[in-house]
C-alpha cells in the first residue's frame, strides 16, 4: 500500500523492485492505473460479446431458466478469482497463471498450464473477430451481406472483417499500453451505460413477460427426455462462455503502477462488475422477448435474439433508417472490438512471458520488447498472424466453433494451475505477506475452485452420445462438444473422411502430444526458468 507522501514514482520503483525479487527485469512501461488495469480484465470478459454470440443457443436449449446459471456462473467464477487475486498480490507478473504455476508447483505443470492457455486465448482471439463481422452485418441490415465480396477482391466480407479487426488490435497493441488502456477505458464506459441504459428501457418500456417465466422451459427438456437436470447443464451454453479471463488484470501487473494492490481489485471488481450487468441485463432481455419458442428456435439456428428483441422493441427511428435499437449494436461493436483488442494484449502477454523464460519455439524473438514502444510487439504480432490462420484455413465459421474447446482449455488450464497452488499450500505457502491476502481461508477456497473447475470442464467435456451419457448427451451436446468431422472444412470443402471425435478431447489429446514432444526435446532438463530469490524456496522440480 502506498505509505505518506509517497509519489506515483515511488510507488513504481518498489513495483519494479518486486519485480527484480523475482528474477524479472523491468521492462514494460509501468503506466496504468487501477481503472486501466481494472478495464483489461473487464473487456476480456466482455458481457455485451458473450451474451450477442451465446445468448441464443444457451437460450434454445433450456428456455428462460437459462438465467439462472448466470448466477451460478458468477459465484464459482468468483471463487476462483479470489484465489487469482492472491496469487496476483504476490506474483503481479506478464503470464498469470503460467508464471503463478511454475513457481508455485512442478515446472512441467507450469508449462503446460501456460500452454493451454495460450493456445486458448489465441483462439478466441481468432472468435472474437468474427464475432466483429456478425455485429457489422447486424447494423447493414442485409442477411447475404458477409457472403458478398470483399473490396479487395479476396475472399468474402466476413473473412475480410475478421482479418482487417485482427490487423488493427495488432497495431494498437504493438503501439502501446497507454493507447490500448485508452480505447480500453472508453469500450468499458461504453458497455457498461450502454448494456444498463437498454436494460432500464426494456424493463420500464417493453416488460412483456411476467417474472415467473424465468421458472419456465417452454419444453426444452424434452430433448433430454424430460431430464431437467441435464437440461439446466446445456442452458449454462452462454454463460460459461463469458466469465472467463480475470487473471488478465494480474498479466498485465508489470504495466501496472502499485501492481500488487491494485492488480488483485482488477481482478475481483471484473467478475463482481461484469456479473451485476449480467444479471440487469440477462433479465431485462428475457422478460421483453414477445415470442419466446420463437427465439429459442431461432437461437438454435445461429440467429441473435439479443438483437432481434432489442430491435422488435425498440424501432423509433433516429436518423434516416437508423433506429434506437440499431444503437444497440453500436455498442456491441465497440464492445466486440475492444474485447479483441484485450484478449490479443493477454495473449501476446503470455507468449511474452512463456518466451522471455525460452520455454517457446523462437523465444528470443517473442520474449523482446520494443524498446520504441515498451511493448512485447514481436509477441503482439505473432499472435495477430496466429490468430488469422484459422479464419484462413478453416473459415470464419469453423473458427468460432473450434473456439468451444478454447473454453474447455481455459478452464482446464484454471484448473491445473489452481491444483499446484493447492499442493503449495500444504507446503506452507505463502510463507510472506501480500497486500491481499485470503489468511486462512484459502486452502478451502482453492478446493472449492478446484471442484467447480473439474464440473464446469466434465459439463464443457461431454458429447453427443446417448450411449456413454444418457439424457446428458443428446444432440444438445452438438453445439457445446461438436465431433470434428461435423463441421471442420478447408477451402470451404467439408472434412468428412475425418474420424468422429469430440473437438474439445481432440484439442487437448493434440496439444498435449505436440506440447510433450517439444517439452522434451526443447525444455526438460535445461537451466531453470527465470527465477528470484522471493519465495524460491517453493518452486520444485
Amino acid at each position: 500500500m502506498a505509505g505518506p507522501g509517497e509519489s506515483s514514482q515511488d510507488i513504481a520503483a518498489r513495483d519494479d523492485a518486486h519485480l527484480q525479487s523475482l528474477g524479472i527485469k523491468p521492462e514494460l512501461n509501468r503506466t496504468l492505473g487501477f481503472m486501466a488495469n481494472f478495464a483489461l480484465a473487464f473487456s476480456f470478459i466482455s458481457v455485451s460479446t458473450g451474451s450477442f454470440g451465446n445468448f441464443g443457443v444457451g437460450f434454445g436449449l433450456g428456455g428462460p431458466i437459462m438465467f439462472w446459471t448466470w448466477p451460478i456462473i458468477v459465484l464459482g467464477q468468483f471463487i476462483v478469482a479470489l484465489g487469482f487475486a492472491e496469487l496476483a498480490s504476490h506474483y503481479p507478473v506478464a503470464g498469470s497463471i503460467y508464471q503463478w504455476s511454475k513457481r508455485l508447483s512442478h515446472r512441467t505443470v507450469g508449462w503446460f498450464t501456460g500452454w493451454f492457455y495460450f493456445w486458448a486465448q489465441v483462439v478466441t482471439v481468432t472468435a472474437v473477430a468474427c464475432i466483429v463481422a456478425f455485429v457489422i452485418q447486424g447494423i447493414n441490415g442485409d442477411p447475404d451481406f458477409l457472403g458478398s465480396p470483399s473490396p479487395v477482391g479476396v475472399a468474402d466480407m466476413f473473412t475480410f472483417i475478421a482479418i482487417t479487426t485482427l490487423i488493427i488490435t495488432t497495431i494498437i497493441n504493438a503501439f502501446g499500453v497507454r493507447l490500448v488502456a485508452i480505447l480500453n477505458n472508453i469500450g468499458v464506459a461504453t458497455e457498461i451505460l450502454g448494456m444498463l441504459v437498454f436494460a432500464v428501457v426494456l424493463l420500464i418500456f417493453a416488460n412483456n413477460q411476467p417474472p415467473s417465466v424465468l421458472t419456465e422451459t417452454f419444453g426444452a427438456e424434452q430433448a433430454q427426455n424430460g431430464n431437467m437436470f441435464a437440461t439446466f447443464a446445456l442452458a449454462f451454453f452462454m454463460s460459461i462462455f463469458i466469465l472467463y479471463g480475470f487473471d488478465t488484470a494480474g498479466t498485465f501487473g508489470e504495466e501496472t503502477v502499485d501492481a500488487s494492490r491494485q492488480a488483485p481489485r482488477g481482478v475481483l471488481s471484473a467478475v463482481l462488475v461484469s456479473g451485476v450487468i449480467g444479471v440487469v441485463f440477462l433479465l431485462a432481455i428475457i422478460l421483453s422477448i414477445k415470442d419466446i419458442p420463437g427465439q429459442m428456435a431461432a437461437g438454435l439456428k445461429g440467429e441473435f435474439p439479443i438483437a432481434t428483441t432489442i430491435q422488435d422493441n425498440l424501432p423509433q427511428t433516429l436518423v434516416g433508417n437508423f433506429t434506437v435499437g440499431d444503437v444497440y449494436l453500436l455498442v456491441i461493436l465497440a464492445s466486440v472490438f475492444v474485447c479483441t483488442l484485450a484478449i490479443h494484449g493477454a495473449a501476446s502477454r503470455m507468449m511474452f512471458s512463456m518466451s522471455r523464460d525460452r520455454h517457446l519455439p523462437g523465444g528470443v524473438l517473442w520474449g523482446s520488447v520494443n524498446q520504441t514502444f515498451k511493448t512485447p510487439a514481436n509477441a503482439v504480432i505473432a499472435v495477430g498472424v496466429i490468430a488469422a490462420l484459422p479464419i484462413l484455413v478453416v473459415g470464419p465459421t469453423a473458427a468460432i466453433s473450434i473456439s468451444i474447446a478454447a473454453t474447455g482449455l481455459i478452464y482446464l488450464s484454471y484448473f491445473l494451475c489452481n491444483l499446484g497452488v493447492a499442493f503449495a499450500r500444504r507446503r506452507g505457502w505463502p510463507h510472506t505477506e501480500a497486500p491481499f491476502s485470503l489468511g486462512r481461508w484459502g486452502m478451502l477456497i482453492n478446493i472449492l475452485a478446484l471442484i467447480w473447475g473439474a464440473v464446469m470442464i466434465v459439463n464443457v467435456a461431454l458429447w453427443a452420445s446417448p450411449e456413454l451419457f444418457g439424457d446428458f448427451g443428446t444432440d444438445g451436446r452438438g453445439f457445446w462438444n461438436p465431433l470434428i468431422n461435423s463441421f471442420l472444412q478447408v477451402n470451404g470443402q467439408k472434412l468428412d473422411g475425418l474420424p468422429a471425435w469430440p473437438l474439445f478431447e481432440t484439442v487437448v489429446g493434440l496439444l498435449l502430444v505436440l506440447g510433450a514432444i517439444y517439452y522434451l526435446i526443447s525444455i526438460r532438463g535445461r537451466a531453470a526458468d527465470i527465477e528470484g530469490t522471493a519465495e524460491a524456496g517453493e518452486l520444485i522440480g
